[in-house]
């Protein structure tokens, strides 16, 4: 298990001419919660299936306007425990790469994220229009999995490492209310 330790509330960056600032956001009721600019908004379903047409309806598929980079998250009934996350990682390494051609998996681990541990993967893959960059993870909310995925043009790949933040930031809530601000450094 590898140590993530790359995290800062209220992360600022600039990307192509916007500013985007990190802040605390809930997800699921309020049991969930990730650093993610305040700008991102959930897509209506309508245009998130046009955007990803295998989206499922309990996914969650947020951006801004500028559509530079997306977050998906997509909770599931599956129960989650240790062995899991370490199995997930083996068979992603061994799976991405031969989705498709151009399937190039970078990095395939389970990290200590802030709040709790994820099984994490960095990959790029060849999209419609061009190379896309994906940082999905897994990790848990309430004993159940949830899948993450980051997804930005392979032309702004030095945004790995944000979104190694965002992903590693993911926190179930009912956990450890009391904890939040307890594991910064």
């Amino acid at each position: 298990m590898r140590y993530s330790s790359a995290y800062e509330r209220n992360y600022e960056i600039n990307m192509r001419g916007y500013k985007y600032r990190l802040e605390e956001r809930e997800f699921y009721a309020g049991k969930f919660s990730m650093q993610l600019p305040m700008s991102f908004k959930i897509m209506p379903k309508e245009i998130q299936e046009m955007y990803q047409p295998g989206c499922q309806s309990e996914q969650l598929l947020l951006a801004d306007d500028t559509g530079q980079l997306s977050v998906s998250l997509l909770k599931s009934e599956d129960e989650l425990d240790m062995n899991d996350m370490e199995k997930q990682v083996e068979l992603c390494r061994f799976v991405l790469p031969k989705m498709a051609a151009g399937v190039h998996v970078y990095e395939a681990d389970i990290l200590d994220g802030v709040y709790q541990p994820i099984a994490y993967f960095e990959y790029i893959n060849d999209g419609l229009l061009e190379r896309m960059y994906n940082c999905m993870f897994l990790t848990g909310l309430e004993g159940h999995m949830i899948w993450g995925t980051i997804s930005f043009s392979y032309n702004d790949r030095k945004l790995n490492e944000l979104a190694k933040k965002i992903a590693c930031s993911s926190h179930d809530l009912t956990i450890d209310r009391g904890r939040i601000g307890e594991t910064q450094k």
